[in-house]
């Protein structure tokens, strides 16, 4: 990053902008549209198999030939040499080319479903590294905030120990409550460097302002539609990652098929035509053009074991893919339903960690009177502040968790799209708003 240092984003990078870029830079997303260019590839490349081969090539040459017999030696003899040809291939039947042909659509599905399951994944990165930097910048808001409470009743205790209302042990207690916080904040201030810089790996742009999450605008809604097995129905449809487990069993079957019609015979249609002067020692002086048709039958009779082994081997991939796929559709399905309960969790824990704060604030300041009064000791008040402080960092916590279960669940479930990201976005409004 010394060596090469990202461009600094000079306006505020909304959770859209910040999405827009991260499609043009994130390699792991751009690295896998280039898996599928590849793989669209194999389907042209498969069905050269099936189309005429034509070959020609030409030469023209000087040469120089001794000749001699039992009567003697004749002179040295020099002449010219001309060789044209065209030469067309029609393949005819062919199993393994229709094998392998279909093998190559599969192989493009394949990469085109991982293709979308990484653009999903990266929607979800991106959401969730905006998330974790706009956290982390509330949560240094809060510990300055909490800094400033604690500095506040630490001079507080001072001045109540000078008028001799106060104790030692309230002063240390609230210097150490201070030192903490102290910590925290230097703790915090790493954690938001950290964050950010894992959103520039993925935009490649270093956000010193964020959009931040208006609460105002935050909706907590439900999963529609609202029985969790319509999501597991719609993630065995939909899920890139599945179907790109139920390609891979379709690839190996055609290795299967592939493998099989090595047994076969193969029939090629092959036609030229051939045009020479002078071509050898024994045609001096001598000009061939010469027309040709054939039908070419070639069947396989031994080959050493390798088809019978290759046929066996193809059959144990089928195997690995096929339980490949389970595993893949059961990892899927229980994603469906952990991020299914986790979204209607997160809307619990929002709602009642406002209400604690709500409650927190009041307790707070209740405490804090009881203090000047007499009734309550230094220590509650800092056991009371340090709850609602706490207690805010976890409101926020929860919040943004609550994004994040909302758009893995579309996720998992295969159906997250750019409109899923715009209505996210309208939770965030920039500084000026």
């Amino acid at each position: 990053m010394l060596l090469f240092p990202s461009p600094t984003f000079a306006e505020s990078l909304g959770l859209r902008k910040a999405y827009d870029l991260a499609v043009r830079y994130d390699a792991r997303y751009l690295a896998a549209g280039a898996d599928a260019s590849i793989a669209r590839e194999e389907v042209a490349k498969a069905r050269a198999a099936f189309l005429p081969n034509i070959k020609a090539s030409t030469s023209r040459g000087r040469n120089q030939t001794d000749h001699a017999t039992a009567l003697g030696e004749n002179p040295t003899v020099w002449y010219n040499t001309l060789s044209h040809s065209l030469s067309l291939r029609q393949p005819l039947f062919n199993l393994g080319s229709i094998a392998s042909y279909k093998q190559s659509k599969a192989v493009r599905a394949k990469s085109e479903a991982l293709l979308q399951s990484e653009h999903l994944s990266l929607m979800a990165r991106t959401v969730e590294q905006f998330c974790n930097a706009l956290f982390a910048e509330e949560n240094i808001a809060f510990t300055e905030a909490q800094l400033k409470a604690f500095s506040e009743q630490l001079e507080q205790s001072k001045k109540r120990y000078a008028n001799g209302f106060g104790t030692i042990t309230e002063i240390n207690e609230a210097q150490a409550s201070y030192d903490l916080a102290l910590a925290d904040q230097a703790d915090a201030m790493a954690g938001l460097e950290f964050s950010r810089r894992e959103l520039e790996r993925t935009t490649g742009v270093y956000a010193e302002s964020l959009h931040r999450l208006d609460p105002a605008r935050l909706s907590l809604d439900r999963p529609e539609p609202r029985d969790v097995e319509t999501w597991v129905e719609m993630a065995r449809e939909q899920s890139g990652k599945i179907r790109a487990a139920r390609q891979e069993v379709e690839i190996a079957r055609k290795e299967i098929d592939k493998n099989k019609a090595a047994k076969y015979p193969q029939l090629d249609l092959w036609a030229g035509r051939s045009y020479s002067v002078s071509e050898n020692n024994y045609t001096i002086g001598s000009t061939y053009d010469t027309w040709s048709v054939s039908l070419q039958l070639s069947v396989p009779v031994y080959t050493g074991g390798l088809t019978s082994a290759s046929i066996r081997q193809a059959f144990a991939r089928r195997r690995k893919a096929s339980e490949e796929l389970s595993l893949q559709e059961r990892a899927s399905l229980a994603d469906v339903r952990k991020y299914y309960n986790a979204q209607l969790n997160s809307i619990v824990q929002v709602r009642a960690y406002e209400q604690a704060v709500k409650s927190g604030e009041i307790a707070l300041e209740g405490t804090r009177k009881g203090f000047m009064a007499g009734f309550r000791t230094n220590a509650e008040v800092l056991d009371a502040t340090r709850k609602l402080f706490e207690t805010r960092r976890s409101l926020a916590r929860a919040r943004y968790q609550y994004i994040l279960n909302r758009l893995m669940l579309r996720d998992a479930a295969g159906v997250l799209g750019e409109a899923d990201l715009d209505e996210i976005d309208r939770f965030f409004a920039s500084s000026g708003s």
